[in-house]
């Protein structure tokens, strides 16, 4: 923005590039404006995730995390700068995607999920996107979402791998009906196991990529799929994923 708090620039110039595109065009740019969103995590992948999703143009970001930010994070969580430590990850996220895109709505939530508020935190958006980095926090947002028939955009990222599937249940498995009863425990972390930059920056675009599909109604999607990417030597492969008889997750 000027000095005088408007924009140097008109809605048709900001989006240009999207209003000639066949897959967007006006009507697709006005579908995006009026979607909302929840990025539940802002940290490797939601920070990506939520900055492409700003861009494009997605009408109503929800942030959700209740993390602040710490050294440790700006290596790989794109939103933050060093001034930032200390400061909630929420609301600097919201800040700097509301400089990005004046034309969009970013609200911060400030609250750790739990099985209390992930109904709450989640009612009222069309698609949820996985910025998380625990299997605890990952079940109880596939339930909640599960329970309200929004569909989950999952994505994980660790060292140079990472995987993504799109749970739109009752149409397609859900979380709980691929990979049930994971133990964060036995998992690696960030911690032990490390995250290189590049690999949350690309599952998070991809993310992005799949929210946007969504949205838009456009190309095939990840529903009932489950995509495996292994960046030390660009192994990308897709698998076809089931549901789980008697899942207490999605079948209840």
């Amino acid at each position: 923005m000027n000095e005088k708090g408007k924009v140097p620039f008109s809605y048709e110039e900001f989006y240009s590039r999207h209003l000639v595109m066949r897959e967007i065009g006006i009507g697709g740019q006005k579908k995006l404006a009026s979607s909302r969103v929840a990025v539940i995590g802002v940290g490797g992948l939601g920070t990506v995730s939520s900055l492409y999703l700003a861009l494009a143009g997605v009408g109503y970001l929800r942030l959700i995390d209740g993390d602040l930010v710490e050294a440790k994070n700006l290596h790989r969580q794109i939103l933050y700068r060093p001034r930032d430590l200390g400061k909630p990850k929420a609301e600097v996220a919201a800040e700097r995607l509301s400089e990005a895109n004046p034309f969009i709505q970013v609200e911060p939530a400030l609250e750790k999920l739990n099985s209390n508020n992930a109904e709450n935190l989640l009612r009222g958006v069309d698609c949820v996107v996985d910025g998380l980095d625990n299997m605890r926090s990952r079940y109880i947002v596939n339930r909640a979402c599960a329970k309200l028939r929004i569909p989950y955009v999952f994505g994980a990222a660790m060292g140079m791998e990472g995987n993504m599937s799109v749970f739109a249940p009752p149409e397609t498995p859900c979380l709980e009906c691929v990979l049930p009863n994971i133990n964060d425990n036995i998992l690696p972390q960030c911690e032990t196991r490390g995250v290189l930059s590049p690999t949350p920056g690309i599952i998070g675009t991809m993310l992005a990529m799949e929210t946007i599909k969504l949205l838009l109604r456009v190309g095939q999607s990840l529903k009932g799929k489950l995509m495996i990417c292994d960046f030390n030597d660009m192994y990308l492969t897709i698998i076809e994923i089931n549901k789980r008889e008697n899942c207490p997750a999605c079948q209840t």
